[in-house]
């Protein structure tokens, strides 16, 4: 991490001066500071209450910010499904945003955490429509990043998506050991068998939430896009394989949430599962480790201390296989083609899965590598002919070269996996982000804090176009990257195609024809690897490969 962000303008300075000058003709018109304090005078009908929202960012842009979907998870309502959120009199005036679910903070300054607490199942909306009849697309965002941060607050701002005729829509969900326990009394108490994956039907809370509610802001509850990158994009991977979301939504986008059901990298990617056997176990083992005789003694306990008991203990609180809200593994429902079939937008970065420009490895390593990876299926000697290296320079960069052809492969094999060949099965359309956002971002903890390249998460920013809201350095070239970017997503949230109006063509996959699309740096269809040599080495070793995924 630099020691210091790169030619950072200061904070008042990002949102005034630099969105006049560089964001003027890309994101629209900034409000003036009155108009930010100024609430939407049009109160908006839910279930619970009226609201009003607050100025959203760009001008035309309503948010409104910690409408509860579901009751607290607190006390007697810990470990339990969602339960109906709480109703209110009068007029709630939507400006603020609601606690995050309680979790362990690593790396962030103190004023850049959010509050924490268990009544946390929230979300935010941001619209520029203006009434109930409007029926604009909605995009429901699901936080992703490296246990840094969970939250779906200020970090995902849906400003330059509503301005483009999308109603955004931001939630918080219960993570680590609130939104994952399971535990053999958790079991016996269910309606159905089986415990964690909390967090998970939490979002499926939100989703419902949204189908009865959206019309009021604006939206379209039979247009909603379930999108979210890394964790987010494995709860929507999950929520795809599940039967407990459908119907609730109608198109998904993943960022950085994919690869084939063979690849290893699974073990730490989005097919990171456990039986429920082993996570009742896990739990029974954590709470003894906390000193908690039963149920009731875990119920009891601070919700700080479960956190800082879990963050001790690095206990493992992934999504558990129970039978109901994920009915089988990755590896499997994909292979049954069993996944809800909607169109599918994902991609995933250049500067991840092990490649980067700053990559440091030494030749002998980088040999003794291809030995033991590609030695066993006689086809180490193959790789260094495909991505040669005569120096410990040379070596990071064929290394950084053989991880983005793997990355790209395996996400084809991936939606090769997922798109049906019947002619009446939806479209999926891919890409590959390669542009490096520039300088250094200190207001986002989550995405990019350390990392280098288009690093995972890079996209991030371009997707939602939320680049005004940040410390980067940004360029012309970024805002014009965000916008037609931004663009792509909201022709999609729309008709489940990202095509249209003047962008350049995104052609949907094709089984046959091993192509993508870059985005980022360039616009336009490339091959999944860099040579049709490097293609049928990468898929005869993934097709090698097993994982128990």
């Amino acid at each position: 991490m630099p020691s210091a962000p790169l030619n950072r303008p200061n904070r008042l300075n990002r949102r005034g001066f630099l969105g006049a000058a560089a964001v003027a003709g890309l994101l629209g018109t900034l409000p003036t500071p009155a108009e930010a304090r100024t609430a939407a005078a049009t109160a908006v009908s839910t279930e619970s209450g009226q609201v009003t929202g607050v100025q959203g960012g760009l001008r035309g842009v309503t948010v409104y910010k910690g409408i509860p979907y579901a009751g607290t998870t607190a006390g007697a309502n810990r470990w339990r499904p969602p339960q109906p959120a709480p109703t209110w009199d009068g007029v709630r005036t939507a400006d603020s945003w609601g606690p995050a679910c309680p979790q362990p903070v690593t790396g962030i300054p103190g004023d850049q955490v959010p509050a924490f607490g268990e009544d946390c199942l929230n979300l935010n909306i941001w619209t520029a429509a203006t009434g109930s009849g409007n029926g604009s697309p909605v995009l429901v965002w699901l936080y992703g990043g490296d246990r840094a941060l969970w939250s779906g607050q200020e970090i995902y701002n849906g400003s330059l998506l509503a301005a483009k005729g999308v109603v955004v829509v931001t939630l918080d969900h219960r993570v680590g050991p609130l939104g994952g326990l399971a535990h053999p009394e958790l079991t016996a108490e269910s309606a159905y068998g089986g415990s964690g994956n909390w967090g998970i039907l939490d979002v499926v809370a939100a989703l419902e939430w949204v189908r009865r509610n959206i019309a009021a802001f604006g939206g379209d509850p039979d247009r909603v896009t379930l999108a979210g990158w890394a964790e987010g994009a494995s709860v929507v991977h999950i929520l795809l394989a599940s039967r407990q979301a459908g119907g609730l939504y109608h198109r998904a986008l993943l960022s950085s949430g994919v690869r084939y059901t063979k690849d290893p990298a699974l073990a730490t990617g989005p097919g990171r599962y456990r039986t429920l056997a082993a996570a009742e176990a896990d739990g029974t083992d954590f709470a003894a480790r906390l000193g908690a005789a039963d149920l009731a003694a875990l119920r009891a306990l601070d919700a700080d201390d479960i956190v800082s008991g879990a963050e001790a203990d690095t206990a493992d609180f992934g999504h558990v296989l129970d039978g109901h809200v994920l009915p089988d593994t990755y590896t499997a429902v994909l292979t049954a083609r069993a996944e809800t079939d909607v169109p599918v937008l994902t991609g995933v970065c250049k500067d991840a899965n092990g490649a980067s420009p700053e990559l440091k490895l030494t030749l002998d390593a980088f040999r003794a590598y291809a030995r033991s990876e590609f030695g066993p299926l006689g086809l180490a000697d193959t790789f260094l002919d495909l991505y040669p290296a005569d120096s410990d320079t040379t070596a990071a960069q064929q290394f950084s070269a053989y991880a983005r052809d793997e990355e790209r492969v395996s996400a084809f094999l991936w939606a090769t996996q997922f798109k049906d060949t019947a002619a009446d099965s939806s479209a999926v359309h891919t890409y590959f982000w390669t542009r490096v956002p520039p300088g250094y971002d200190d207001t986002n903890p989550v995405i990019g804090t350390a990392a280098t390249g288009a690093f995972e998460g890079s996209d991030v920013y371009y997707l939602l176009g939320y680049l005004y809201n940040t410390d980067r350095p940004w360029t012309s070239k970024d805002y014009d990257t965000a916008d037609t970017t931004a663009s792509y997503v909201a022709r999609f949230a729309a008709t489940g195609d990202p095509n249209g109006g003047s962008l350049a063509n995104w052609p949907a996959l094709a089984t046959d024809t091993p192509r993508t699309m870059e985005l980022g740096a360039n616009s336009g269809t490339i091959a999944v690897a860099d040579s049709d040599a490097k293609l049928a080495f990468l898929t005869t070793y993934l097709e090698s490969q097993t994982t128990e995924f």
